[in-house]
Formats: C-alpha cells, sequence, structure tokens
C-alpha cells in the first residue's frame, strides 16, 4: 500500500500552465543518472514506482506521485585520514622535508578523486505529492535538508517554482501546551495520543520525553504549568489518522487507524496498477483535508509574516 510515513509540507502556488505534460516533460529531462568515475552525488528524478511505470509522474484524481533518486558515494573521513597520513609520512621520509597544512590539504583533495570510484554508494528515494488544486506539495521525509533537495532540483526542473512553510497565526507548541492543560479545548476532530516532547523554552538542553501515558495527567500537566512548552504531540484525527505533529507543523510516524484499516474494502487484485491509483487518491484525499485542519487549530494561515 503506497502511504507517506512522514510529511513536510509547503504551501504551492502553480504557474497558470501548469500540468501533468508539462511536468512529465521537466521531470524527463532531469532523469536519474547514477554517479560516474569520481562523482560523489547523483540526484535526478526517476519513476515513484519503477515496477509499475516508467514515467517520473504518477497521477490520480489530480494528486501527482514524484520521486526523487539520490546516490551517494560513501566515503568515511577514516579512511581518507589514513591514506592521507601514510601519503605524507611517505613524502617526509622520501623527500627529507616537512609537509605541511596547504599540501596536506591539496593530498587529501587527490586521495578522495583517487577512492571515490571503488567508494561505496547509498541511494535514497524520497516522494512528493502535488496537489495543485489544493495548494500544496507534501514531502515524505523527516528531513528538512532532504525536503529543500527535492524541492530545488523541482525547481531547476520546472523553470521556477513557488512554495513556502505555512506559518499559523498561534504558536503550536503553545497551543498544544494548552491542549494538554485543558486551557485550550481540542478541535472536534482531534483527539490526544499517548505521547509528547516538551522543552523549557530558556535552556533547551532541557527535555521530557513522555511515552505510553495519559497526557492529561497532573504530573504531566504540572510540568506544563511550570513553564515548559510541548514540541511533539501524538495526535488522532477524525478516527481515521494517527501521527506525531511537531511544533514546526511537520507530521512524523503517519499511520491510518486501525479502526479505518478495518473499514477499507479489500481492493487487492491482480492490477497493481489500479490499487496504485486509488492508494494515492486516498493519500491524496486525507493528507489534503488533514492540513487545512491543522491550519485551524492553530488559529488560521497568517500571511503577514
Amino acid at each position: 500500500m503506497l502511504w507517506f510515513r512522514n510529511a513536510l509540507w509547503y504551501r504551492f502556488s502553480p504557474q497558470s500552465d501548469f500540468s501533468e505534460s508539462r511536468l512529465i516533460d521537466a521531470l524527463s529531462a532531469s532523469p536519474f543518472i547514477p554517479c560516474r568515475g569520481a562523482q560523489a552525488k547523483s540526484l535526478g528524478f526517476s519513476s515513484p514506482a519503477s515496477s509499475l511505470i516508467e514515467e517520473p509522474v504518477f497521477t490520480s484524481n489530480g494528486f501527482h506521485l514524484i520521486a526523487l533518486q539520490s546516490e551517494e558515494k560513501i566515503l568515511p573521513s577514516s579512511v581518507i585520514n589514513d591514506e592521507v597520513r601514510e601519503k605524507v609520512e611517505q613524502l617526509e621520509a622520501e623527500q627529507d622535508r616537512k609537509v605541511y597544512r596547504k599540501e596536506q590539504q591539496q593530498l587529501k583533495e587527490e586521495i578522495k578523486l583517487t577512492l571515490l570510484p571503488r567508494a561505496f554508494s547509498r541511494r535514497r528515494l524520497i516522494r512528493a505529492l502535488i496537489a495543485p488544486h489544493k495548494n500544496l506539495i507534501i514531502v515524505d521525509t523527516s528531513s528538512a535538508n532532504k525536503a529543500d533537495e527535492l524541492l530545488n532540483q523541482l525547481r531547476e526542473s520546472l523553470g521556477s517554482l513557488s512554495v513556502e512553510l505555512v506559518n499559523t497565526s498561534n504558536a503550536p507548541s503553545r497551543i498544544m501546551s494548552q491542549w494538554v492543560t485543558d486551557q485550550t479545548p481540542l478541535p472536534t476532530n482531534f483527539r490526544l495520543g499517548g505521547e509528547a516532547e516538551m522543552r523549557d523554552p530558556l535552556e533547551s538542553s532541557s527535555q521530557i520525553k513522555i511515552k505510553g501515558q495519559e497526557l492529561t495527567q497532573p504530573d504531566v500537566q504540572a510540568h506544563v504549568n511550570g513553564g515548559m512548552l510541548i514540541e511533539r504531540l501524538a495526535l488522532r484525527w477524525s478516527e481515521q489518522l494517527e501521527f506525531v505533529l511537531h511544533a514546526d507543523l511537520s507530521l512524523k510516524r503517519i499511520k491510518l487507524t486501525e479502526e479505518y484499516q478495518e473499514s477499507l474494502t479489500d481492493t487487492s487484485s491482480e492490477d497493481q496498477l489500479a490499487e496504485l491509483d486509488a492508494d494515492l487518491t486516498r493519500l491524496g484525499l486525507e493528507l489534503t483535508a488533514l492540513i487545512p485542519d491543522i491550519i485551524d487549530a492553530f488559529g488560521g494561515e497568517n500571511r503577514d509574516v
């Protein structure tokens, strides 16, 4: 089943000529090509479902699924440093002279180029959902840097891309703290989970993690009433999704509730493409319905920031 475990989401303003065909053409012109020779890293778009389709875009009901493939050579610094040390010792012994820092740095770069073609490589595939009719791009990663890589590559492929993080009128950490202390009621379609992380705003190193407990217990509330702020909070939405909401509005560990999974009609069949189509539609509909509720829960979108 296609699903996103994480979600970093952005407000997206599509250009007037944005379309599925233009997206396919743009991403097809920026394909993933494996690292060659001494190349340390390679980025490019590939099929978001390589076993089913070849094109870099899969579309269902206005939702576009794309994937950025990356390959990075793994060259531990300890290996490089050992090689540099041996080379320095060899030069100093053979030439009876001191090899200073500048020359050592040059040797280091030369050794990197020598070792890279033989280095192991690591590949990652990061998927993103583009919902132009909802003005959203949702990236399935917990890393802001990885999301930026995908967005920058997409911007380069399309020629321009207008995206921005959403700011809400009220600070999420303060509102989440008020939910836990019952100072502010939870929106009717949200329920507290059993996990939270809180920090002291005056001392960032001071943090408390809570798991598997009722968050409305007096001892938990005492920490919040003492000035700590909730930075991460497990929530349940509309009896359909469970996730951990972070103060930057990112979502982690997203999953369907057991009740919702049981209610779904078994669509498994030999037609895997039809299954992918249904999965993408469900993913798009659920996330693009959840995100506006999250924005509303924190006082709506603040466009003046």
